[in-house]
């Protein structure tokens, strides 16, 4: 039997808008390289960062946030699948030219696309540049970036008629090329503005707003070089200027759901995509105090990063300090939307909610890393890492820290603690198993 009731048409009409404004808009924020003390909130002197520092003060400021790569395509992968990154293939950052994430794997956006969500990748994608990885054919609606894991922050200069493309480094809109007339993080924040600016009321969006600041090559623009004069360390200087105009850029995205009136049902999340490089990996002034180590490492400096989440409508403001990694991200943006994971491809990460509302206590029983040479496992507040090598240290070396007593990692209390070496030895080896790291392939796998 068909119904053609004008009235019944008529209510069910005027509950859609209703029934998809229950779902908030959800906002995804990823730097590129940001040390750990890189924001007023997390201890930052010389360089302001209002914006990040207001984002973090009216939501929730996560003090053990982490994320699964010590390096960039790692972690943002992980963070668009919720899954271990070691699971799907990507076990390093990818060059030009490698195959990227499995095409195969379901990522956040192309399910929430199919919940009826407006989807939109700016900035840096560096998660394989062929055409079955390109973000339009992985759920997102609308991109505008570059495929590549860093390209110069200035204009693009004027292309010569016999040079050759590159597709790693160019500027895209969806899948056309288009000339960078402005610096690059600067473009970045309004193109996500304008995106912001373009949704309605009765149709949710999903951003994934994806720096490549304050990756080098260090370039600020020049006015901001100058407004940090002050800043001894030339390096620093221009960190400093790459910072704030992240910074700024995250400002007018913010202001953007301000003045559609979407700030109170719109979750915002904010991470870095690793630790600050300090020595190696492309090294950029960025402070990681006062955590050991940095990017490409697994002690806390190359893992443990800039965390906030905030729900104006649904969560009250402060700190929260149990371990959480930026996967559980991806599975909270799920449960918030009403999507269940593919059966076929399981997450690992958890919707935060219940935990963050008071009604489960410990997201996760154990964390584990494994990149290059090292890797580390957490289980509440002990740490059993093997990291490095560092200056003067020829291989890792493998330490048993208490991090609530030291986050530092100053101290080593394997001697102490043979039994909880033990224990941690076999969750990580265990772990390891099931995500699928290559053992055979790691002289430093624990023995």
């Amino acid at each position: 039997m068909k119904f053609s009731s004008p009235l019944l048409l008529a209510v069910l009409a005027s509950l859609l808008p209703a029934l998809s404004h229950a779902a908030p808009n959800l906002v995804f924020i990823v730097a590129d390289d940001m040390g750990y003390a890189d924001c007023g909130v997390q201890g930052c002197k010389d360089v302001p960062t209002p914006h990040l520092d207001a984002l973090a003060a009216s939501g929730i400021r996560f003090t053990d946030g982490y994320v699964t790569g010590a390096v960039c395509s790692p972690t943002r992968a992980a963070l668009m699948t919720g899954r271990y990154h070691h699971r799907d293939g990507v076990h390093d950052w990818l060059p030009p030219g490698k195959p990227g994430l499995d095409p195969a794997v379901p990522l956040v956006a192309g399910y929430l696309k199919k919940a009826g969500y407006h989807t939109a990748l700016i900035g840096k994608w560096h998660l394989g540049e062929q055409p079955d990885c390109h973000p339009n054919q992985r759920g997102f609606d609308e991109f505008y970036g570059f495929l590549g894991g860093g390209r110069s922050y200035f204009p693009d200069k004027p292309k010569k008629p016999d040079a050759k493309e590159n597709l790693y480094t160019q500027i895209l809109r969806n899948n056309e090329r288009v000339q960078l007339t402005e610096y690059a993080t600067t473009a970045f924040g309004r193109e996500a503005a304008a995106f912001v600016e373009r949704q309605k009321p009765e149709h949710p969006f999903f951003l994934y707003l994806a720096f490549n600041a304050v990756h080098t090559p260090m370039e600020p623009p020049e006015e901001l070089r100058q407004k940090f004069a002050s800043i001894e360390d030339p390096k620093r200087r221009a960190y400093a200027g790459m910072l704030s105009a992240m910074d700024s850029s995250i400002g007018t995205v913010l202001d953007a759901l301000r003045k559609i009136g979407a700030e109170n049902n719109t979750v915002v999340s904010f991470i870095s995509d690793n630790g600050g490089p300090i020595t190696r990996n492309a090294s950029n002034a960025s402070q990681n105090a006062p955590l050991r180590g940095g990017k490409g490492q697994t002690w806390e400096g190359g893992i443990r990063v800039p965390f906030f989440l905030k729900w104006p409508d649904h969560l009250k403001p402060g700190l929260y300090s149990k371990p959480v990694i930026q996967m559980d991200l991806t599975a909270t943006a799920l449960a918030l939307a009403g999507v269940r994971a593919d059966a076929k491809w399981p997450m690992d990460g958890v919707n935060l909610l219940p935990f963050l509302e008071g009604a489960q206590d410990q997201p996760h029983p154990h964390l584990c890393w494994s990149y290059d040479r090292q890797w580390a496992v957490r289980k509440g507040n002990w740490k059993l890492v093997l990291a490095g090598p560092e200056k003067g240290q020829p291989a890792p070396v493998e330490a048993l820290y208490d991090l609530a007593a030291d986050p530092s990692e100053t101290q080593d209390l394997s001697a102490e603690n043979p039994k909880q070496i033990e224990d941690l030895r076999a969750i990580w080896k265990a772990w390891a198993s099931e995500v699928r790291v290559d053992l055979s392939a790691s002289p430093a796998k624990p023995h």
